[in-house]
């Protein structure tokens, strides 16, 4: 009987943590860090290699604000070519101001102790202070990119 009446009261507290779970738990977003940007805005980016969609490219943004720049905003490239944006890799959107857009995609070759990698676009993509893409986010954002042809060039080791 007193099995019983303990079994009852661990139902009794569980049932109800379990419930409050399934219906707030998901909800719960990790908190910001400290000088988090107050807002974080939907941006939609698509890479376009010579028009054609280009798939599994890291595409990253670079804040010109010297203040923002500790948040990074990046994401990958899906089958169309579009990048959904995440801020400092948790959260989703990014913040409002004015970006230099880097891409990258990179293809490695050959057995494991002499790999070859290659770029698949051109370098200047790769670095924010030769990238020629700008990206200003002034709310929800959408926006096309086309950055020439595919090339295949080998990256020194």
């Amino acid at each position: 009987m007193r099995n019983i009446v303990v079994m009852k009261i661990k139902i009794g507290f569980v049932f109800p943590v379990i419930v409050l779970f399934i219906f707030t738990g998901c909800r719960f977003k990790p908190a910001t860090p400290s000088g988090f940007p107050k807002k974080l805005y939907p941006c939609e980016v698509t890479i376009l290699q010579a028009g054609t969609p280009l798939q599994g490219a890291r595409v990253t943004l670079f804040h010109q604000d010297e203040n923002q720049k500790n948040w990074g905003v990046s994401g990958i490239t899906d089958t169309k070519g579009v990048v959904s944006f995440y801020t400092y890799g948790k959260w989703e959107g990014a913040p409002e101001g004015t970006f230099k857009v880097t891409v990258v995609k990179r293809f490695v070759e050959g057995p494991e102790n002499k790999e070859i990698t290659y770029t698949l676009i051109d370098e200047k993509f790769a670095e924010p202070e030769t990238t020629p893409i700008e990206l200003e986010i002034k709310g929800e954002t959408t926006q096309t990119f086309d950055i020439g042809a595919a090339i295949k060039k080998k990256i020194p080791n």
